[in-house]
């Protein structure tokens, strides 16, 4: 009993001020790549169990809850003021680009009597992808290769791969074209060669 005590008061300390000290530190080193010092916000993050793979940008502001259930794909550049709120597995593939505000939530409530819902809630952004400004990403949720999803948009199912999505709930306008080199931070990458 006071073991199982102990582990859930290390897991709270844990929870509500070694976290957010950490991110409040690495947010202070937002450093842009490839600039010398630009991987030391992505060693940081790591500490706290974020798997992140690299090169990585993670712009100022960003915040997240249960850090160990976040896997981030190298390559990956995300905007200002990104949330992911990670009370289950969220996958982040290669290539992925975010503008502002973007918030994940890997969780979710039943609707008779608002438990967590226990089962389905993963999000996968499978890689490629372009995510407008001030979406959010619900659990369950999963964004095929090279999808682009509309500013605004709240995704809550799944969206195919290469379709452009918007609204709410995000439903697919139109399909498109893969090219053949995409434009990232990191440089050009062919889009099929991941």
């Amino acid at each position: 009993m006071i073991v199982k005590v102990i582990r859930r008061l290390a897991g709270e300390i844990s929870l509500r001020l070694l976290e957010p000290l950490v991110l409040a530190l690495a947010n202070l080193l937002t450093i842009s790549y490839p600039l010398p010092l630009s991987s030391l916000k992505g060693k940081l993050l790591k500490t706290i169990g974020i798997r992140l793979s690299s090169p990585v940008f993670i712009d100022k502001g960003f915040k997240c809850l249960y850090p160990r259930n976040i896997l981030i794909a190298e390559n990956c550049s995300f905007g200002h003021h990104n949330k992911i709120w990670a009370f289950n597995k969220v996958v982040i593939g290669p290539y992925v680009q975010t503008a502002l505000g973007v918030t994940i939530v890997s969780g979710g409530h039943r609707t008779d009597n608002f438990a967590p819902l226990e089962e389905d809630q993963e999000v996968i952004i499978e890689g490629g992808n372009w995510i407008g400004a001030n979406v959010t990403i619900l659990g369950g949720a999963k964004i095929g290769r090279g999808a682009i999803i509309a500013a605004g948009a709240v995704v809550t199912g799944t969206i195919p791969p290469f379709t452009i999505a918007g609204g709410v709930p995000a439903r697919v306008i139109k399909e498109r074209a893969a090219s053949e080199l995409t434009i990232s931070p990191f440089g050009l990458y062919q889009t099929q060669s991941f």
